[in-house]
C-alpha cells in the first residue's frame, strides 16, 4: 500500500496539465474498470493518457486529440476444460491479459469557474486497438482487433493560485 501511495503522489505531481494562451497539454495516470462478462474482472492501475486541447469561443469550448492505454492482467487458478465431444481435456492455470489503446478526437465544454476550479463535460470519438491474450503453460491464445470508441467525460481541472489565467 505504501508503494501505491508514493506512486500516486509522484504521478499526481507530474501529471498536471501544461497551459498556454489557447492550448492545454496533459499527461495523466488512469485507473480503469473492466465492463465485460468475465474475461478479466480486476481493476487496472496500469494506464495513462496523453491529451491535447485547443480552446475556441472565449475559452468555453475546446477540441483536441487524446490517446490512452491500459493493461489488464489477471491470474486464473488451475482448472480443467473438457472439449465438447468429450475426447480431450486441458488442465492448467491461466494468465489473462488485455492491452487497449483508444485514440479519440475530443470536444469539451467548460462551465464558469472559480480561480482554481474549471469543471467540464466532453466526449471523445475514435478508434480502439485491443490485444487479448490467454497464457497457459508454454502456450498462448491471442486475438487482436479494432473497434469504435465513444468516451463521455466529466471532470474538473484544478489550477494553482499563481498559475496562468484561462
Amino acid at each position: 500500500m505504501k508503494k501505491f501511495i508514493i506512486a500516486s503522489l509522484i504521478i499526481a505531481l507530474f501529471s498536471s496539465p501544461g497551459f498556454s494562451q489557447r492550448n492545454l497539454f496533459g499527461v495523466g495516470w488512469e485507473v480503469n474498470f473492466p465492463n465485460n462478462d468475465g474475461y478479466v474482472t480486476k481493476t487496472s492501475y496500469s494506464g495513462g493518457k496523453l491529451d491535447y486541447r485547443h480552446f475556441i469561443q472565449h475559452r468555453n469550448l475546446s477540441f483536441g486529440l487524446a490517446i490512452n492505454w491500459c493493461t489488464y492482467e489477471q491470474h486464473i487458478p488451475r482448472q480443467t476444460f473438457v472439449s465438447e465431444d468429450g475426447n480431450s481435456a486441458l488442465t492448467s492455470d491461466f494468465v489473462a491479459q488485455v492491452y487497449q489503446v483508444p485514440m479519440t478526437a475530443t470536444l469539451h465544454y467548460y462551465f464558469s469557474e472559480s480561480k482554481m476550479l474549471k469543471p467540464y463535460v466532453g466526449v471523445g470519438l475514435g478508434a480502439q486497438y485491443l490485444d487479448q491474450s490467454l497464457y497457459y503453460n508454454v502456450y498462448i491464445s491471442d486475438e487482436n482487433n479494432w473497434g469504435f470508441v465513444a468516451r463521455p467525460e466529466l471532470g474538473i481541472y484544478l489550477t494553482p493560485k499563481n498559475s496562468h489565467n484561462w
